[in-house]
């Protein structure tokens, strides 16, 4: 098995963690009915570390199978996130993978890529129902990426602690 299959392998299979977690463990932390999105930070991370495609071929199924479980549609997730993490894809450099995943900008990459995610997601899901698009962008669409921002902070700050020997 090569090196890069075996990474592929890895990351999808911690995707898939991240998709049990995102259905079990983070309704519990929802705030307001805002909860952020494990899958999202795990897909960005894996497009930021190994590329567009390695991280959309791991997002997609870890999105379908939180979709099987949570959402009456399925496809919506599994969309969402694979734009996301091949938005994401676009800041992966070879050389500075390491570098970036535990630098700030990895957070704000995570918060432009829930931006999209969230408004792929919710625009889909709501189109059809008639609710104030005001609180749906406030609540949905930045409370949720804001909320999965700062929750992207936590794995840089341990990685960029583990890995440089920083005291966080």
């Amino acid at each position: 098995m090569t090196p890069k299959l075996q990474r592929a392998l890895i990351a999808a299979a911690m995707l898939l963690v991240l998709a049990v977690l995102q259905v079990t463990i983070v309704p519990l932390i929802s705030i307001g009915g805002v909860i952020p999105s494990f899958l999202l930070i795990g897909a960005v991370f894996v497009s930021l570390r190994e590329g567009q495609m390695t991280g959309m071929l791991a997002a997609f199924p870890a999105g379908l199978l939180a979709d099987a479980y949570l959402s009456a549609l399925v496809g919506i997730t599994p969309l969402g996130l694979t734009f996301a993490a091949f938005a994401a894809g676009f800041f992966h450099d070879e050389e500075k993978a390491q570098l970036l995943i535990r630098s700030p900008r990895a957070v704000l990459i995570v918060f432009l890529s829930a931006l999209l995610f969230h408004l792929i997601y919710v625009f889909a899901y709501f189109q059809s129902l008639s609710i104030d698009l005001g609180s749906i962008v406030l609540k949905h669409i930045l409370g949720a990426s804001l909320y999965t921002m700062v929750v992207s902070a936590v794995p840089v700050l341990i990685l960029s602690r583990r890995i440089s020997g920083l005291k966080v």
